[in-house]
C-alpha cells in the first residue's frame, strides 16, 4: 500500500466555512494505470491526496466535498477527469477560484501529425491517445472558459513529466507536453513541476514516498515559503520556495520547477497553529537522501549503446542492489561505476548513476541514524559486536558518497558529519570499556568534527554523553550533553531513558533520573521504555520491587514484542531470588528477540545460584560466543570453574576479564566473584582499588565492607559499612549487611537498632 499523507487535525466549523462556494478543484493522482504498457509511477497518489489535504485546510480555502473532486487512480478515468471539468465550469462564477491538480504522465501521440500533448489518464491506452487520452487542447478550452468567459481565478498545477517508457519517447513526448502545458492559455497562474527538458523526480526521501516537487509544493503553501512573514504565500514565494529546495535536492539530476502568471499574487493565507504542525512534524528529522528512478531516459539511452556496455551497466544496479560497493577490486559498484562514466553514449545516465551510487553508499548508515532516532528494534538491541560489524564500513562508504555528490551538493554536510559519528562509534564499540581519558578525549574530538558538519546532530551529542558514561565518568558532563540531545530532539524518548539509567546505576543521581523518566512519559506515555526505567528507579533507589513490578508489567502491555521489558522483569525477580519466574521471563525475552548475552547470563547465574553448575555453563558459554568481552559473563563462568575445581581455567577468565575493562565496576565484579569462590584476600585487594578509581562510589565501599564481614574481619566491616551509609544514607542493603556484621561481631543491640533502621 502506497504511503499517503495524513490530513492535518480536525479544524474549527467556523475555520472549514470561511472561504466555502469561492474555491473549488479537480485534484488526480494516478501511479497505478490499467494498461501495464504505461509504466506505473510510486507515488503520484499520494502527492494528489496531500493536495487535497490541503485544499481541506484553511490555509487551501477548507473546501469540503461538494467543492472539491478528488479522483485517484481507477477513479480518473478520462470521463470521469472530464465530467469533473465540466462541473467546474459549470459551478464557477465570477470572483471565484478554479483549481486544476494533475499529477501522473504527460506524453506526445507518435502516430499524429500536429503533435498534441495529453495527460495520460486510468484508462488511457500506451498508443493513439487521440483515442483515450485528455488532449492538452481540450484543457486550453476549459481554463480560457473559466478565465475568460466565468472570469474566475484558474491555477493550474502539473507534475506531468515522469519518466516511463511511453509512446513518443522517440520524439521526446513528455518533454513537448510540458512545452504545451506552459504555454499561457489566458490570465491563469501556472505551477509545474519542471522545465521542458526535464524529468520530475519521486523518491522515499520526500514525505516516506512523494514528488520531490509536490511534497515542497504542499509545505510552502501551508507557510513554508513565506519569506517576508506577512501571513500569506505569493507565486513569486513559492516558486522561490520550490526553486530553494527542490532543485538542490534532486542534484546532481536537474529539475527546476516553474511559475507562470502575476507573481504577486496570493496563493495561500498562513495559520500559524498549521504551520506550528508542519515545523514540529519536520523537527528533529535527520536529512535524508535517497535514490530516484530514471526509467524511460535509461531504456531509451540503452538502445544506443552495445550490449557489453548495457551488461556492464546492469551488473552495476545489481552492485548496489546487493550493496557490494568498493571491494573486491574489479568487481564492484566502484569499478562498473568509473568504467561506465568513461562512456561518452551514457552521458545522459551519468548524473543519475552518480545520485542514485552516492544513495546506495549512504542508505545504510541513513536508515541505522532514522531506526535509533526511532527506537526500531533494529538498531536499538544489537549487541556490541552486530553494531560494530555494521557500522564499520560507514565511514569509507559515507566518505565515497561525498566525493560523488560533491563539497557543494546539500548532503555534503550531513554527510560528513555522518562520517565522524560512525568513526567515533566504530572506536568506542571496538575500545575496551576500562577508564581512559585519552581514548575518551579522542571520542570527543571526533565528535566534535561531526557537530562542526552538523551542529544540531541529536546523536552525536547523545554519543558525547556515553562518554562521559564509561570512559571518562562524570555525571555532570554525561548529564549536560544528554540535556542538550533533549533540547534538539524533545520527542526522542531514548535520550530521556538511557540517560535516567544511566544516572540510576552508575552515579545514583536518582532524582535526576525520575525528572527524565517523568519527561518522557509527557513525551509519549504509550512507549514502554519511559515505564522500564521508572520501574528501574523504584527498585534500585526504592527497593519497591512490587511497584517496579507493575510498572513493567504496564510496558509489556503497552508493547508484548519488546524483550526489554522481559529482561527487566527477569533482573527484577532474580534479585528477589523468585528463580522460576525469573527464568520465565528471560526466556519470554529471549523469545521475542533473541539471545542477548546479559540475558543468557542471567539465565547462567539461575543455575549458578542453586548449586547447578553443569546447567549454568552452557548459557555462560553460548553468551560469550555472542559477546567475548562481557566481564559479567567471564567471571560468572569463572566462578562455575573455582567451584567445580578447575581453577587454571577460572584464573584464566579472571585475566581475560580484567584484560578487557580495568573500570571500578569491572574490579567489584572480579572481587566478588573471589568472594563467592572464598578467597577473601585476592576479594579485599580488587575491591581497594576500586574504591580508589571511585571513591565516592557506594556501591564499592558496601561490597568491601561484605568482603570484611564475610572473611570474619567485623570491625573493619563495620568501619566500612558505615562509611558507605555516610555516602548513601537510605540505601537499604548497607544497612542489612551493617545489621549483620554487627551481629556476627556479637553486639547484638546495635545489630538490632541497624535493623530496625532498614525497615524505615
Amino acid at each position: 500500500m502506497k504511503p499517503v499523507a495524513s490530513p492535518l487535525p480536525a479544524l474549527p466549523a467556523e475555520a472549514l466555512r470561511a472561504s466555502a462556494g469561492k474555491t473549488r478543484a479537480v485534484v488526480i493522482g494516478i501511479s497505478d494505470y490499467q494498461d501495464p504498457q504505461i509504466p506505473d509511477l510510486r507515488f503520484a497518489d499520494a502527492d494528489a491526496n496531500a493536495f487535497a489535504n490541503f485544499l481541506r485546510s484553511p490555509a487551501g480555502g477548507s473546501l469540503d466535498g461538494d467543492h472539491l473532486k478528488v479522483l485517484i487512480d481507477s477513479q480518473a478515468t478520462v470521463a470521469q477527469f472530464d465530467a469533473a471539468l465540466g462541473w467546474l465550469m459549470d459551478e464557477s462564477k465570477p470572483g471565484d477560484q478554479a483549481i486544476i491538480y494533475f499529477s501522473g504522465h504527460g506524453d506526445v501521440e507518435t502516430k499524429t501529425r500536429n503533435q498534441h500533448g495529453f495527460l495520460l489518464c486510468w484508462d488511457s491506452p500506451p498508443q493513439s491517445y487521440i483515442s483515450g487520452a485528455y488532449p492538452i487542447f481540450f484543457l486550453k478550452d476549459v481554463v480560457t472558459t473559466l478565465s475568460t468567459e466565468n472570469k474566475a481565478r484558474v491555477l493550474i498545477i502539473t507534475d506531468a513529466c515522469r519518466s516511463g517508457k511511453l509512446a513518443g519517447n522517440s520524439i521526446g513526448g513528455a518533454q513537448l507536453t510540458s512545452q504545451n502545458l506552459a504555454q499561457q492559455f489566458a490570465n491563469e497562474i501556472k505551477i509545474l513541476s519542471c522545465q521542458p527538458d526535464e524529468y520530475s523526480l519521486e523518491g522515499e526521501q520526500w514525505g516516506g514516498g512523494r514528488g520531490a516537487f509536490s511534497f515542497h509544493l504542499v509545505d510552502g503553501l501551508y507557510g513554508l515559503a513565506d519569506g517576508n512573514s506577512d501571513g500569506s504565500v505569493n507565486l513569486m514565494e513559492i516558486g522561490r520556495h520550490l526553486e530553494d529546495h527542490v532543485t538542490p535536492e534532486v542534484s546532481p539530476q536537474s529539475q527546476v520547477p516553474m511559475t507562470v502568471g502575476n507573481r504577486t499574487e496570493k496563493m495561500a493565507a498562513v495559520f500559524p497553529d498549521i504551520l506550528a504542525q508542519v515545523k514540529k512534524n519536520k523537527a528533529g528529522q535527520p536529512p535524508i537522501f535517497s535514490a530516484t528512478d530514471s526509467r524511460g531516459i535509461e531504456d531509451e539511452v540503452l538502445a544506443t549503446v552495445d550490449s557489453t556496455i548495457r551488461a556492464l551497466y546492469y551488473r552495476f544496479k545489481n552492485a548496489l542492489k546487493e550493496k557490494v560497493f568498493l571491494e573486491p577490486p574489479g568487481e564492484c559498484a566502484e569499478a562498473y561505476y568509473l568504467r561506465l562514466m568513461a562512456e561518452p553514449k551514457l552521458e545522459r545516465l551519468h548524473n543519475s548513476m552518480r545520485r542514485n551510487y552516492a544513495a546506495a553508499l549512504q542508505d545504510d548508515a541513513q536508515q541505522a541514524i532514522n531506526d535509533l532516532m526511532a527506537m526500531e528494534k533494529t538498531d536499538v538491541n544489537l549487541y556490541r559486536l552486530e553494531r560494530l560489524k555494521k557500522y564499520a564500513p560507514y565511514p569509507r562508504l559515507l566518505e565515497r558518497a561525498s566525493e560523488l555528490l560533491g563539497n557543494q551538493h546539500y548532503m555534503y554536510p550531513v554527510l560528513q558529519a555522518r562520517k565522524y559519528y560512525f568513526e567515533g562509534k566504530v572506536l568506542q564499540l571496538e575500545s575496551p570499556i576500562n577508564v581512559d581519558s585519552s581514548l575518551g578525549h579522542r571520542l570527543l574530538n571526533i565528535y566534535h568534527k561531526s557537530l562542526q558538519w552538523l551542529p544540531n546532530a541529536a546523536p552525536t551529542y547523545l554519543a558525547m554523553s556515553t562518554v562521559y558514561d564509561n570512559i571518562i565518568p562524570n555525571a555532570d558532563s554525561m548529564l549536560f550533553y544528554a540535556k542538550r540531545t533533549i533540547e534538539i530532539a524533545p520527542s526522542w524518548t531514548r535520550a530521556y531513558t538511557s540517560t535516567a539509567r544511566r544516572l540510576i546505576y552508575k552515579f545514583m543521581k536518582h532524582q535526576d533520573a525520575k525528572e527524565l523518566i517523568d519527561q518522557a512519559i509527557q513525551v509519549d506515555s504509550t512507549s514502554p521504555y519511559p515505564w522500564i526505567s521508572l520501574s528501574i528507579l523504584e527498585s534500585e533507589a526504592n527497593g519497591n520491587f512490587s511497584g517496579a513490578e507493575q510498572y513493567l508489567l504496564k510496558a509489556i502491555a503497552l508493547d508484548s514484542t519488546q524483550s526489554t521489558a522481559y529482561d527487566a522483569l527477569g533482573y527484577l525477580y532474580f534479585i528477589q531470588n523468585k528463580t522460576v519466574k525469573a527464568k520465565q521471563a528471560f526466556l519470554k525475552a529471549i523469545e521475542t528477540s533473541k539471545p542477548l548475552p546479559s540475558i543468557l547470563t542471567f539465565l547462567g547465574a539461575l543455575h549458578s545460584n542453586a548449586g547447578q553448575f553443569a546447567e549454568a555453563e552452557p548459557y555462560y558459554k553460548m553468551a560469550l560466543e555472542i559477546e567475548p568481552k562481557d566481564v559479567n559473563c567471564l567471571r560468572s563462568l569463572a566462578l562455575v570453574y573455582f567451584k567445580t575445581g578447575r581453577v587454571e581455567e577460572g584464573h584464566h577468565l579472571i585475566k581475560q576479564a580484567m584484560g578487557y575493562d580495568s573500570s571500578a565496576w569491572a574490579l567489584l565484579m572480579v572481587g566478588e566473584t573471589y568472594m563467592d569462590a572464598g578467597w577473601y584476600d585476592k576479594a579485599i585487594d580488587l575491591m581497594k582499588r576500586a574504591t580508589v578509581l571511585k571513591p565516592n562510589d557506594f556501591f564499592g565501599w558496601g561490597f568491601l565492607g561484605q568482603c570484611y564481614s564475610r572473611s570474619g574481619r567485623y570491625e573493619e566491616a563495620i568501619r566500612t559499612l558505615l562509611h558507605t551509609l555516610s555516602l548513601a544514607p537510605h540505601d537499604l542493603y548497607t544497612q542489612n549487611d551493617l545489621a549483620d556484621a554487627y551481629r556476627l561481631s556479637g553486639d547484638l543491640d546495635a545489630a538490632r537498632e541497624a535493623y530496625l533502621r532498614s525497615l524505615i
